[in-house]
């Protein structure tokens, strides 16, 4: 599968609920998320641009591999995930194979679906809460994610390629 999204910054949350609930959106999820980074000890796959993660997901629990096939205008992962039923057990079959978590994060988030699109609203928690609330966009398309992105009234240029790590650095720029 692939997972086609931008982020965009310097939201009002309650101005995008409002947004979203005007256009349809339907509410899929609100909760805590938890997740770890793992990688081996030479950082072969951060190197790629890949991700190797465990998340929690309220109650759910979910391992994926995130293969960067781009990130010319939208971030495009070729992503692989599978739920788990034992988030230990798992970190310690990963530790076995000799990868180990190298970051970590806790956001809490909320989840709308409108037509085959995915809004988020993200909010970090504790060594990142310094990261303001932002949405992502994750669509089948890139037309379909541009014209959700209109449609909440957004530009094109509001829309950033960015990981995880592009928004922390971005944001420890902005602190300097």
């Amino acid at each position: 599968m692939q997972e086609i999204e931008v982020k965009i910054l310097d939201i009002q949350p309650e101005s995008i609920r409002q947004k979203l609930s005007s256009l349809g959106a339907k509410p899929h999820f609100s909760g805590e998320l938890h997740a770890l980074f793992f990688d081996y000890p030479d950082g072969r796959i951060k190197a790629k641009g890949d991700v190797l993660r465990l998340r929690k997901e309220g109650e759910e629990m979910v391992l994926a591999y995130k293969k960067r096939v781009s990130k010319e205008g939208t971030k495009i992962m070729e992503e692989h995930e599978s739920a788990i039923s034992n988030f230990d057990e798992i970190q310690q079959i990963l530790a076995h194979l000799d990868v180990r978590p190298v970051a970590g994060n806790r956001k809490f988030r909320e989840e709308y679906v409108l037509k085959n699109s995915k809004i988020v609203i993200d909010d970090y928690q504790d060594e990142m809460a310094h990261i303001p609330p932002f949405i992502e966009i994750e669509s089948p398309s890139e037309a379909e994610l541009y014209e959700i992105a209109v449609l909440m009234g957004f530009r094109r240029e509001d829309c950033k390629s960015w990981d995880t790590r592009d928004l922390a650095r971005h944001y420890a720029d902005l602190t300097k």
